[in-house]
C-alpha cells in the first residue's frame, strides 16, 4: 500500500506541527518582549506619579513622553500575539482552566482600556490638567503590566512551554513539581 506524500492523514499533523512551533516562536519572543520592558515601566511609573500630583514638571513629563513611546507598541503587539494566537491555542489546551483564561482577558481588557486614555496624550505638550490624569493612567498601567508579566513569567510560559514540550513528537513532558 503506497500513500500520497499529501494525504489527509499527513495535511493535519503538519498544521498541528506548524501551530506548535508558532507558539514556541511566539512564547520566545512575548519572554524577550516582557524583559525588555523592564526599566520603561519603573521610569513610567515614577514620571506618573510625579505628574499626578506636580504636572509642571518638565524632566518627568520628557520621562513619561519616552516611556510611553517605548511602552505602547510593545503591549499593543504583545497583547495582540497573545490575545490572537497564544490564548486561543491554549484554550484547547488540557492544563488550561478557564478561570486562567478569564483572568489573562480581564486584564488584557484593563491594559486596553488604560491604553486608550493614554492615546493622543502628548506629556510634552498638553496642558497640566491633561498630563494630570494621563500621568496617573500610565502609573496604573505600568503597576499593572509589571504585575501581568509577573504572572506571565511565574504562569504562563512556564505552562505553555510544558504543553510544548509535550507536543513535540517522540519527547515526553518535563517533571513539574509545585506547577
Amino acid at each position: 500500500m503506497n500513500r500520497k506524500k499529501n494525504s489527509p492523514q499527513k495535511k493535519p499533523r503538519k498544521k498541528e506541527a506548524a501551530a506548535t512551533s508558532q507558539i514556541k516562536h511566539l512564547t520566545k519572543e512575548l519572554s524577550r518582549e516582557d524583559f525588555r520592558l523592564g526599566l520603561p515601566l519603573l521610569d513610567a511609573a515614577v514620571a506618573g506619579v510625579v505628574l499626578g500630583f506636580r504636572p509642571s514638571d518638565r524632566e518627568m513629563r520628557e520621562q513619561a513622553e519616552r516611556c510611553w513611546e517605548t511602552i505602547q507598541p510593545i503591549l499593543s503587539q504583545h497583547l495582540f500575539n497573545e490575545d490572537e494566537t497564544v490564548l486561543p491555542w491554549a484554550k484547547g489546551m488540557a492544563g488550561f482552566s478557564p478561570a486562567v483564561m478569564l483572568r489573562l482577558k480581564k486584564s488584557h481588557h484593563e491594559l486596553h482600556e488604560i491604553a486608550k486614555q493614554l492615546a493622543g496624550v502628548s506629556f510634552e505638550e498638553d496642558t497640566e490638567q491633561v498630563v494630570a490624569p494621563a500621568g496617573k493612567a500610565l502609573c496604573a498601567l505600568a503597576v499593572k503590566l509589571d504585575d501581568l508579566i509577573a504572572s506571565e513569567e511565574l504562569r504562563l510560559f512556564p505552562s505553555l512551554r510544558k504543553l510544548l514540550f509535550s507536543e513535540t513528537p517522540g519527547a515526553s513532558a518535563p517533571e513539574t513539581a509545585g506547577v
